[in-house]
């Protein structure tokens, strides 16, 4: 597994990072500011996931899926780390906001980041 070989369909791509909070109750976010940045690794600048933040410090385990506009896609399963400082913070601070980007819900920086370290990539063709 190589995420350079899905790079096309997952940089500054709508997906859905699914998580679950400590009660067991799901949640799904929505998120288009990610990056693959290495070979087992993508980064998601996290603008508005509140609950999303708090569910992957209860358990890291999550799940993303992302397609093209012909329903061709991947779903990844993985393991999520949440930063609010540091190098990746920066990185997405600079990659997503870095020419004065304001979303539409008006943050002009992100919130943290979050780093995936993908376990598994299955395929929709």
């Amino acid at each position: 597994m190589n995420l350079f070989d899905y790079k096309e369909l997952i940089d500054h791509k709508p997906m859905h990072i699914a998580t679950v909070n400590s009660e067991n109750n799901p949640n799904l976010a929505v998120a288009a500011d990610v990056n693959v940045i290495k070979e087992n690794e993508l980064i998601i600048s996290a603008n508005e996931m509140s609950h999303t933040q708090e569910n992957i410090s209860h358990n890291p385990n999550v799940v993303i899926t992302v397609f093209d506009k012909d329903w061709v896609g991947i779903r990844l399963f993985g393991k999520a780390k949440f930063y609010t400082e540091g190098e990746y913070f920066n990185y997405c601070k600079n990659k997503f906001f870095g020419h004065g980007e304001v979303t539409k819900f008006g943050a002009t920086e992100p919130k943290g980041a979050i780093v995936v370290t993908v376990e598994k990539v299955e395929e929709y063709k």
